[in-house]
């Protein structure tokens, strides 16, 4: 019973949206004001939170008569498991999908009536999608499977819990700054719309970042490759949106501030949410290959397509037929508008090339029927190293100009700015270079540039208490870019990979380390049987052990490998399993500089942002 209570709760949320969709357009051509009060809303998120709460109850009674707990989940997962299985497929992430979208609806119930009726026709769409295509309640009955196919063996870890929900508030909370800019364009009366549209703007983007971050460390320690980017497709069609997003708070900014860029804001407001459908449809459709796909079903990745063309139509018309007045200003060479405006359309660019990389196998394989073709990292290091060395440059330079209003002589400015970078990237290059690449070079100009724009405005601000107060979200975040970058930059030119058979109690060198396989360990677990490898390390008089091992998962035939990190400031040893080879096994030893940089820098970004909106008390 309590799987149709789940469903009928959906079907009332995708009713109430729908009544409240229709009722609202009408008053809005008839120029009235909306009648339906915040507790319809609120009943119509209780609604969704029940739905909710059904499934994930299905989930940890092991009711395996409901055809999708039968898919993903087993009577031998622990508990923590099976309430995060919920969103290991495609219906139960769809679900949850859902839920995030009606929490940023009940939110913001009482701030615009034409916003939450845009929120409500986004809703209604996908809640329908969801119902007639991909009901995450149906019944396998009249004979329950028996135990459960069990969930995803790559899914058993603590980031599936975090990961996947992290990233849907972020791709969820995108519906809000789209709604604001439709709302604006038909409501010229809408007072302060920019700064309510960056707010919910800097919220989406500070999830996505530590959702993409999230899931750069789970691959990183999960596959057992070592990597941290893989430029795979649906790993792009996150960072796509990502990028977008950046432009669109950057650009609310311009519009908050100096009236400008309006008609631009509301085109990446639109843009955000399709490059977010656009993903949604990539990994949903099977129409790429991926680790992270969620359905191979091109039928339902049709409807999803179709409601993306859908909600860019309806935005695109509102938008031709805006009833304001885009306001103009002029602004000199050097002035933050013109830094900004070069950073979007750098940014704006490279989200482009990067979809135009990700997509253009599938458009290959249409035009020569079914002739394949790879995409892979030649071309998207090739065609974004040097559009974020100019991301950079313009960054750091951007952040110690003045708007246009302000007249102060910048040339001491951008005199120290090409001092501090010039003496950043050449203690970097004495410091860390062995042989100086091209790329490593780059990086500490893109990192010297971030960083001297954050010094330069610090010390020439003669009210270093409101730089502290008012800036230091932005300052935050921007330093977390320039570490982040600095992490990608040293990782990817200074690590050390060494793979070879070793036999037990044999030992080999990598770099400081001394290498032991002591013995062998198994152990019997609920739902997977572990092989370990006991692995002793020697380095300057320290010894440690580290256990990489093989999993088996039983109920579905699965092999996969479990990395041993030992994780550090300045370097991380990653030791990783291969196949058994007599008595020996294959070992693949990385040793990993400055790669933690990364997700700290990701980290800061978010905090930076989250930071930022609370602060202005945008929500």
């Amino acid at each position: 019973m309590i799987p149709e209570i789940g469903f009928f709760f959906l079907c009332l949320s995708f009713s109430i949206s729908l009544i409240y969709l229709f009722l609202n357009i009408g008053l809005f051509i008839k120029q009235r004001e909306s009648f339906i009060g915040d507790s319809v809303v609120t009943i119509f998120f209780l609604s969704v939170i029940t739905s909710f709460i059904c499934l994930e109850v299905s989930f940890l009674l092991d009711d395996f008569s409901v055809l999708y707990v039968a898919n993903n989940s087993n009577a031998n997962l622990p508990n923590y498991f099976k309430f995060a299985a919920l969103w290991g497929g495609h219906e139960g992430s769809m679900l949850l999908y859902l839920l995030f979208m009606s929490v940023w609806i009940f939110i913001i119930k009482s701030k615009n009536s034409l916003v939450l009726l845009f929120c409500f026709f986004i809703y209604s769409l996908f809640s329908g999608f969801v119902i007639f295509t991909s009901n995450p309640f149906e019944r396998l009955l009249p004979f329950p499977a028996a135990g459960g196919l069990d969930l995803n063996p790559l899914l058993q870890d603590f980031a599936f819990t975090i990961h996947p929900p992290t990233l849907y508030l972020g791709y969820t909370a995108l519906i809000i700054p789209f709604s604001i800019a439709m709302a604006r364009c038909l409501d010229s009366g809408y007072k302060n719309w920019a700064d309510d549209l960056r707010n919910w703007a800097t919220l989406s983007w500070s999830f996505l970042t530590l959702g993409i971050a999230l899931g750069s460390w789970w691959a990183y320690y999960e596959l057992g490759w070592g990597g941290w980017w893989f430029w795979d497709p649906v790993e792009n069609s996150s960072l796509i949106p990502w990028l977008i997003s950046t432009a669109l708070i950057h650009s609310s900014i311009a519009t908050s501030k100096r009236g400008i860029f309006s008609s631009w804001t509301i085109l990446l407001a639109i843009g955000s949410l399709g490059a977010s459908y656009i993903g949604l449809f990539l990994v949903r459709s099977g129409i790429v290959t991926s680790v992270h796909t969620f359905a191979l079903d091109p039928e339902r990745g049709v409807v999803l397509l179709g409601i993306t063309l859908l909600v860019f139509l309806v935005a695109m018309f509102v938008y031709l037929n805006s009833k304001f007045n885009n306001q103009t200003s002029e602004y000199s060479f050097f002035s933050k508008e013109f830094f900004l405006l070069i950073n979007n359309t750098l940014l704006v660019i490279l989200a482009l090339v990067i979809l135009f990389g990700t997509v253009y196998p599938i458009i290959y394989e249409v035009l020569t029927n079914g002739k394949d073709i790879a995409v892979g990292k030649p071309y998207f290091d090739l065609v974004t190293v040097p559009i974020a060395l100019f991301l950079a440059l313009f960054q750091g330079f951007g952040v110690i100009t003045n708007w246009s209003a302000d007249k102060s002589n910048l040339k001491v400015r951008y005199f120290l700015a090409l001092i501090i970078i010039t003496l950043i990237a050449i203690i970097f290059t004495y410091v860390y270079s062995v042989d100086l690449e091209a790329t490593l070079f780059i990086t500490y100009l893109m990192f010297a540039a971030i960083i001297s724009g954050l010094i330069i405005y610090f010390l020439t601000n003669p009210r270093k208490q409101k730089v502290i107060l008012v800036a230091f979200p932005m300052l935050l975040s921007h330093f977390g870019v320039a570490l982040m970058i600095l992490g990608i930059g040293l990782v990817s030119n200074l690590e050390t990979n060494k793979e070879l058979i070793a036999d037990i109690n044999n030992s080999f060198q990598v770099k400081d380390y001394k290498i032991t396989l002591q013995n062998e360990i198994k152990e019997v677990e609920p739902n997977f049987i572990s092989e370990k490898v006991k692995v002793e390390i020697i380095n300057e008089d320290k010894s440690f052990y580290l256990f990489p091992e093989k999993r088996f998962y039983p109920v579905s035939g699965n092999v996969m490998t479990e990395a041993a990190i030992s994780p550090g400031f300045s370097e991380d040893l990653y030791i990783s399993l291969g196949e058994k080879l007599g008595s020996g096994w294959v070992i693949k030893t990385q040793i990993k500089p400055f790669i933690r940089f990364i997700w700290l820098g990701a980290i800061l970004m978010a905090v930076g942002g989250l930071f930022s909106v609370f602060y202005r008390r945008g929500i």
